[in-house]
């Protein structure tokens, strides 16, 4: 479910970001729903689970170091997925040109940061369905 949606709202918000007069917005809702499905499915949910049991491994003295932790954590995945996904496209030494890799690599953060705060909502609103249950 959080995939789910983090594709859906990740699609409109880097569509919104990236409309302009050349293109329509239904054009960007395409080529980032595209691109950015097998992404976030292939590379993204795997480093969510692995960052997930990571940080399941850790006791933090108060949740709100932990919701920090976590929200780091997944901007730094989403970093690291897009490097990544770079190394899989073939990218060479195009990876080490900050000013190239920059924008698509705050994409990927963007991406990585809804999916947590996906999460995070997702979880709070189950324990409040199992509380009234």
């Amino acid at each position: 479910m959080t995939t789910l949606l983090t594709i859906i709202c990740f699609t409109l918000a880097a569509s919104l970001i990236s409309m302009n007069e050349s293109y329509s917005f239904d054009f960007y809702i395409l080529i980032y729903l595209l691109y950015a499905t097998p992404l976030i499915l292939l590379i993204g949910l795997p480093l969510s689970i692995l960052l997930d049991y990571l940080l399941s491994r850790i006791q933090f003295p108060n949740h709100v170091l932990y919701l920090s932790t976590r929200i780091l954590g997944y901007a730094c995945a989403g970093v690291l997925g897009m490097y990544i996904y770079y190394l899989v496209m073939g990218a060479g030494e195009a990876i080490l040109d900050f000013k190239e890799t920059l924008v698509l690599t705050l994409f990927g953060v963007l991406a990585a940061i809804l999916f947590v705060l996906i999460d995070m909502g997702l979880e709070v609103l189950l324990k409040k369905q199992r509380r009234k249950s």
